[in-house]
């Protein structure tokens, strides 16, 4: 009957359906497969990824060695990486024979504005929350914070409220140098002690005060802090003759400003001095001036 007929050109119809479903489903799989061989044998980004100007991204969210031409793909860092990466740099810092004789922490300071309080505040989140030994409200605005865990036994952490380029931050680093110069020894849970990496911004405060337009002012504070961040970075050697490529002794990353969403509402004025077309010029001056200078530029 015409019903019938009907009926079976549906039913073959249908299987005509599923099985293109089919198909198409199975292409699929094996594409993402071969993706996933080929992101396997990629190699991992190594040199210069920190301030990234040794690659280019790709649309299919590799990166791209400008020098060498060959793709790469970053690692994504586990709770045991960081574990690990923290043991070894303990243990460059301190003699391992020497476990008998109070060994020294190794410190990580954070010190700028609200930015890098909150680099602060996510670093911590690696550490659970029954290893923090801190007499300090970690979340505290405004304020300096030390932090130390005991199960690692050695790591410090610290936030410096440092907003200003040309305030405490000038201190900090003069006496972080002079304890360098006299051989002081590191005192126990001390943030005093010449950290042995370094995360430093700041920006908008001096946008605050200069109204946003005085970049003749943040440039001599930034370029101010050269000197004096060098002579920390690079105090066993030669600060004149030292080279970027060279060996540090310890690791200075300078944070640039991020970018805003612009928000015109009524909040004392701030957004009408900070905004993104003001912000560039900033980083830019930062980005210039530190230039070979051996202390890398994140964005």
């Amino acid at each position: 009957s015409t019903m019938a007929i009907f009926r079976r050109g549906a039913s073959i119809a249908k299987r005509k359906t599923l099985l293109a479903i089919f198909l198409m489903t199975l292409f699929m799989l094996i594409l993402y497969l071969n993706a996933g061989e080929q992101r396997e044998s990629l190699r991992l980004c190594s040199e210069g990824i920190l301030d990234g100007s040794q690659y280019t991204k790709q649309t299919n969210g590799h990166f791209l060695s400008v020098n060498q031409q060959r793709p790469c793909q970053l690692r994504q860092y586990t709770t045991e990486d960081t574990v690990s990466c923290l043991d070894r740099l303990s243990t460059i810092k301190n003699n391992p024979s020497a476990d008998a004789k109070p060994r020294n922490k190794f410190h990580i300071a954070f010190a700028g504005d609200s930015r890098i309080r909150i680099q602060y505040l996510s670093f911590l989140k690696l550490i659970p929350d029954y290893d923090r030994d801190s007499k300090m409200d970690p979340t505290a605005k405004h304020k300096d914070a030390d932090m130390v865990s005991p199960m690692f036994g050695d790591l410090l952490i610290s936030f410096r409220w440092r907003p200003l380029i040309a305030g405490k931050v000038i201190d900090d680093l003069i006496r972080w140098i002079d304890i360098l110069d006299k051989g002081i020894k590191q005192r126990k849970n001390s943030s005093d002690y010449p950290p042995d990496v370094l995360i430093i911004g700041m920006a908008s405060w001096d946008m605050l005060q200069q109204e946003g337009d005085d970049h003749l002012w943040y440039q001599n504070g930034v370029q101010g802090l050269v000197p004096l961040l060098q002579k920390l970075m690079f105090h066993s050697k030669d600060v004149v003759t030292a080279k970027s490529s060279d060996v540090r002794d310890r690791k200075i990353i300078w944070l640039n400003q991020y970018t805003t969403f612009d928000f015109f509402a009524d909040n004392g004025g701030a957004n009408r001095v900070i905004y993104k077309e003001k912000l560039q010029p900033y980083n830019q001056i930062a980005r210039q001036i530190f230039r070979g200078s051996g202390i890398t530029v994140w964005d």
